[in-house]
């Protein structure tokens, strides 16, 4: 299993409080955000990465490489225009290199045993792609997914009636189905493409997570501060 790692944002919520850094680089307990979710994943069983930035965010592989030496790492640098071509960029260029992987966004912070669960699972399953889901919402518009029975993706976004669970930012894809994704200008954002995935009939699995914190604000890092201690996740990995 390889992983992708969406880090092309701007950060605009978080420029205040960090004027001189990029996301990735935002510092949550003393270590920068993209360190923590390469440190999940990895301590998932992922030694494999393909991290996306933007042209302002070149640092960011020079930190990672110095940190994470072990690591085989592959660099793409795009200034996207939406959620939707950034996701699709990194999938099409994994779906080269491997049959399935794991995508997540760096601003997500998943408990590493989490993180390995929901991998296992979707293997496991055979589904085209899938969602990992939470029941901890701190987002000013989550995403929300319903699940059925059998774990597929049942209906997201405003179809869902019984709002208990959103998208938590780790993401499932099959080389097969990353081939066959629309052209850039088919959706504006991401969350666009999951609801018509989900709406085709294509097989989407969702697996429930404990809680899971998205980092955008900076009221978020304090919260994610609590979280990681709370799991007595520390640094290095």
């Amino acid at each position: 299993m390889i992983a992708g790692i969406i880090a092309a944002g701007d950060g605009l919520r978080l420029r205040d409080s960090h004027p001189h850094l990029v996301k990735p680089l935002v510092p949550v307990a003393g270590t920068p955000l993209c360190h923590w979710v390469v440190g999940s994943l990895r301590q998932a069983g992922i030694s494999d990465f393909t991290v996306l930035f933007n042209s302002k965010g070149r640092a960011v592989s020079k930190d990672l490489e110095a940190c994470f030496p072990k690591i085989r790492w592959s660099f793409l640098v795009a200034d996207t225009a939406s959620s939707w071509e950034s996701f699709r960029l990194i999938c099409q260029d994994m779906a080269r290199r491997a049959n399935r992987f794991v995508i997540s966004t760096v601003d997500s912070l998943i408990p590493p045993a989490e993180a390995a669960r929901f991998t296992r699972e979707m293997e496991s399953r055979g589904v085209d792609a899938g969602l990992a889901l939470t029941g901890f919402i701190d987002d000013e518009k989550p995403l929300w997914a319903q699940i059925g029975a059998d774990g597929s993706i049942a209906a997201l976004g405003q179809q869902v009636r019984h709002r208990v669970h959103a998208t938590s930012g780790l993401y499932y894809m099959t080389a097969r189905l990353a081939r066959r994704m629309p052209e850039t200008a088919a959706h504006n954002c991401l969350r666009r493409y999951w609801t018509a995935l989900v709406s085709s009939g294509a097989r989407v699995g969702g697996v429930v997570l404990s809680k899971t914190i998205d980092v955008d604000r900076p009221q978020d890092i304090k919260e994610a501060e609590s979280f990681l201690k709370e799991l007595s996740q520390v640094a290095p990995w």
